[in-house]
């Protein structure tokens, strides 16, 4: 077994909360989330997302099943386990406050390949991953920072 690693970083014009607005609404992940347009999000636990709380990715052959298991004031993890192809793995996401409102997010993902999977995977695939983290972390940003943008003009009339 192999572990598959890709980290990508930003810095988005908003504090630690609002960035969680955002990424702990996971039934709002298709509206910003441009991988994910063609998916639907079904969430399998009751409430606000927590340590332990459970939602799916489903597409239409394929789905994912994720499990919090961090969630931290400043860092939440999930665990993944796709169904085509059977693949494992996990993410998370810290959240590095700076200063004058900024916030520094890096997302790592690992994905755990087994031997003949991790050989396949070559420069390429590996730039791959790497550009599609950068995404999401950019559609992150835009959302983050439209979301933030909007309601400080509306709190400031």
């Amino acid at each position: 077994m192999a572990v598959f690693t890709v980290a990508a970083t930003t810095t988005i014009t908003a504090r630690p909360e609002q960035v969680w607005a955002v990424l702990d609404d996971f039934s709002g992940w298709p509206t910003w989330m441009p991988s994910m347009q063609n998916l639907r999000v079904e969430l399998l636990s009751p409430g606000a997302p927590c340590l332990g709380y459970r939602f799916r990715l489903r597409g239409v052959l394929a789905y994912a099943d994720l499990e919090v298991t961090n969630y931290t004031s400043l860092e939440r993890a999930t665990r993944f386990q796709l169904n085509l192809p059977p693949l494992k793995g996990s993410n998370s996401c810290l959240i590095e406050p700076l200063d004058d409102g900024h916030s520094r997010v890096e997302r790592v993902d690992h994905l755990d390949l087994p031997g003949p999977l991790a050989f396949l995977i070559d420069v390429t695939q590996r730039q791959y991953f790497e550009r599609l983290a950068a995404e999401f972390l950019e559609a992150l940003k835009r959302a983050v920072e439209q979301n933030a943008n909007h309601v400080d003009t509306r709190t400031a009339q």
